[in-house]
């Protein structure tokens, strides 16, 4: 990761004092090459302008250069996800494929923490979090990745896993982030709860809709889930009691398998 390029595009001026003077020169060749006979000193004074702004620009980051690193180097969520945890996609709920979540993090509490909007509109920072979510019959998974694209050294692996009795739901949050300069901009937030109302995920993402639906079949699936496990288990401790009062009778009996599940 090309962390100075980098540091660079967040904190450099659009446009420096070196290359304001390369333009000029560029110019200045442009008016030599149309009013003088020969046209050869001003087109040498116009590669000149260009190599002076190209030197000065050329060594910071771009959008695309932000963009490409944060996407590239969490690309690969699911499958190292798949591999921690040891599911596959004949895990996988039907109801529900995994969800990816992924945005810059505007609630970052180093204190390197840099803010630009780029060119293209995006407001960037230099922080970037990722999450795969895998949901099976029984757990959901979570694996992410929070990374500094200005300091290497930061770079952190997240996992965790839940049952769906210990979950409560999902929901997307728009805030607020004053920028530097005073101005305001809105950024969202995923977050999924337990049942004690902790918030177990909290990430900034990129909104869209499918932000909103990936909430509404989150809650479906908690919800659903919930309701099939509180059946199943009520199902054991039926078994379980009848077993007992079978024993309690001198019956010969085996004990229910299922009566050992958690």
């Amino acid at each position: 990761m090309e962390t100075k390029r980098n540091l660079k595009y967040y904190i450099a001026p659009p446009i420096s004092i070196p290359t304001i003077i390369g333009l000029v020169i560029a110019v200045v060749g442009i008016v030599m090459a149309l009013i003088m006979p020969s046209k050869i000193p001003g087109i040498a004074v116009i590669v000149l302008g260009l190599l002076v702004v190209m030197f000065t620009t050329g060594g910071k980051s771009n959008d695309t250069d932000i963009e490409f690193q944060a996407r590239a180097l969490t690309s690969d969520l699911q499958e190292n996800a798949m591999k921690k945890f040891e599911v596959y996609e004949k895990h996988f709920l039907k109801m529900l494929k995994p969800v990816d979540l992924t945005g810059y993090d505007f609630e970052a509490k180093e204190n390197e923490f840099y803010y630009k909007k780029g060119q293209d509109g995006t407001p960037r920072t230099n922080y970037f979090k990722a999450f795969n979510l895998i949901f099976t019959g029984e757990k959901m998974y979570v694996y992410g990745r929070r990374l500094s694209l200005t300091n290497e050294e930061i770079d952190e692996t997240i996992t965790a896993q839940y049952k769906y009795n210990e979950l409560s739901h999902s929901e997307v949050l728009e805030k607020t982030f004053k920028t530097p300069k005073g101005d305001e901009i809105t950024y969202h937030v995923f977050k999924i709860y337990d049942n004690d109302g902790n918030a177990i995920l909290d990430t900034c993402i990129d909104y869209g809709a499918d932000s909103d639906k990936a909430v509404e079949n989150i809650n479906r699936a908690i919800s659903v889930r919930r309701v099939e496990i509180e059946k199943r288990a009520e199902e054991r401790a039926i078994k379980l009691r009848e077993f007992r009062e079978k024993v309690m009778a001198g019956e010969a009996v085996d004990l229910p398998q299922d009566s050992l599940d958690v």
